[in-house]
């Protein structure tokens, strides 16, 4: 059985802050995680697409390197 990820220190503060305003952790963490799958969706989270693009970029240029025979990445 997997075991739970230890919440980070920032989430552990910010659920004690959240608790003294009578505000659940969960709901608040539920529309954080709604305003940005929606921010994401609708192309206005430039940060995540870039982001994202610059990792899937990555990988898809070290597949091609360690698919590229020696013989021919030699003879450049």
């Amino acid at each position: 059985m997997a075991g739970r990820k230890k919440e980070s220190s920032f989430q552990t503060a910010a659920r004690e802050l959240l608790k003294q305003e009578n505000i659940d952790f969960n709901e608040w963490k539920k529309n954080i995680i709604n305003k940005r799958k929606l921010a994401v969706m609708s192309d206005e989270d430039k940060e995540w697409t870039e982001r994202t693009i610059d990792e899937e970029a990555m990988k898809l240029v070290l597949e091609k390197i360690s698919s590229v025979p020696t013989s021919t990445a030699n003879n450049h």
